[in-house]
């Protein structure tokens, strides 16, 4: 009778932080059971490879790296030769910082299988976080090659390739991971920035029009960065487009109420629109917050153009 009420209560209860509760409880009976069967299978054969490996990821799973660690070294000790050991421990080695270490595991699970695709993506991201860009998108190219749809390899490419100043290839493959996993973490904030650097080097280059596109696309990515808003602003104003610019710096100021090239920048908009009044309230705040500018003469001579974004 017990047993039937306690499953009638357990019926009535609802609510996602329930469900959740249990997906985890479920999830963590399953990995303590998983753990205890491979340990007596270990036990039983404890000259098996494999199994050590299978046991190392069932710790891994279960937060217990240190325990994952021994299990990996121990299945290397029996075959050193088995190349998902080494890359196993090479991507552990490499959440952990050992970047040496894992660099040496990986490299042996592809001297052991040279199509893995884990240990591939693991020493191109590798290479490419310390510096070794040319390299590593050596190896993640390979891996997009193979498996096109390997998010976490196509994401650390775009990253490498903006790093190395290659924004228009970061873009492609940051757009093309949004269609694969529209959801992915901090991909649209790389794109934004993508489209972002893109848009300072067009104006860099006095090309307002073509960087006018681009940071269109930055702030429709990342709608809270008042630098954005500000380098649309530029390629509007250095475009002849007076209202968008207006527009964009007053996105600015909504963001950051002190911004003072955004409030120079609509100084000169209303002054050269005959606004006189509204452009001396503008000069004035920037007076207030940039008392070394001394004159509303000086201020108004003030220069805040794409050099302010990249000094």
């Amino acid at each position: 009778m017990k047993s039937v009420l306690a499953l009638l209560l357990l019926a009535l209860l609802s609510g996602e932080g329930q469900a959740q509760l249990q997906d985890k409880r479920t999830y963590n009976l399953w990995t303590k059971e998983k753990i205890r069967y491979l340990n007596a299978k270990v036990t039983i054969n404890p000259y098996n490879p494999q199994l050590r490996v299978l046991l190392a990821n069932a710790y891994f799973d279960d937060g217990q790296k240190y325990e994952a660690k021994r299990l990996l070294l121990e299945a290397l000790e029996l075959d050193p030769d088995y190349a998902e050991a080494h890359c196993n421990l090479a991507v552990m080695l490499h959440g952990q910082g050992y970047e040496r270490e894992a660099k040496h595991h990986y490299e042996e699970a592809l001297r052991l299988d040279s199509l893995m695709v884990e240990a591939m993506a693991g020493l191109g991201t590798l290479l490419c976080r310390t510096e070794r860009q040319v390299e590593g998108l050596e190896y993640l190219e390979k891996v997009i090659a193979v498996q096109p749809d390997h998010v976490n390899a196509r994401f650390n490419m775009a990253v490498a390739y903006h790093k190395v100043g290659d924004f228009k290839k970061s873009i492609e493959h940051l757009e093309t991971l949004l269609r694969v996993d529209f959801n992915y973490r901090g991909a649209r904030r790389a794109l934004a920035r993508a489209y972002y650097s893109l848009g300072i080097l067009r104006l860099q280059a006095q090309q307002p029009e073509l960087a006018l596109p681009v940071l269109t696309k930055a702030v429709e990515y990342e709608q809270d960065n008042d630098s954005m808003f500000f380098a649309k602003g530029l390629a509007h104003l250095d475009s002849g487009d007076l209202t968008g610019a207006e527009a964009a710096f007053k996105q600015v100021i909504a963001l950051s109420g002190d911004h003072i090239p955004a409030l120079h920048n609509l100084g000169v908009i209303c002054e050269k629109t005959e606004r006189y009044a509204e452009a001396v309230q503008y000069y004035d705040k920037v007076q207030q917050l940039a008392p070394h500018l001394s004159t509303i003469e000086a201020v108004k001579h003030a220069s805040y153009d794409v050099n302010y974004l990249t000094e």
